[in-house]
């Protein structure tokens, strides 16, 4: 059964990025590693950046505590590209774990950056 489509206004939404670096050894860091969120509904776009490594096909991003701030899992549009939706309608710090996969080996890594809703 395949996640839920988000349902929203995207002409409503901001966007903000990361980069995700992956290094040759498998290294890796967010920039930035807490992402400072402003305004309603904003589409985080994960942009990976790493010679054999891609984002897995489901749970590239996910939130530990989602709460109704993040109510849809995050979606791959492909394997250097992933989103995740963040209402931010209540301040608060939110921890997330970022998955990507080796592309030639399956490995996967994990990091955990932090999301802060400035509301």
């Amino acid at each position: 059964m395949s996640a839920p489509v988000p349902s929203f206004e995207a002409a409503t939404l901001n966007t903000q990025h990361v980069i995700v670096h992956v290094d040759a050894a498998g290294q890796m860091r967010c920039v930035p590693s807490e992402l400072s969120v402003a305004g309603p509904d904003v589409l985080i776009a994960f942009h990976l950046d790493g010679s054999h490594w891609g984002f897995p096909a489901s749970g590239a991003v996910s939130v530990g505590n989602p709460g109704n701030q993040f109510p849809f899992p995050s979606w791959t549009l492909n394997e250097k590209l992933a989103a995740l939706l963040d209402r931010n309608t209540e301040k608060g710090s939110f921890s997330y774990t970022v998955t990507v996969q080796n592309t030639v080996t399956g490995h996967r890594r994990h990091l955990d950056p932090t999301i802060r809703n400035d509301a």
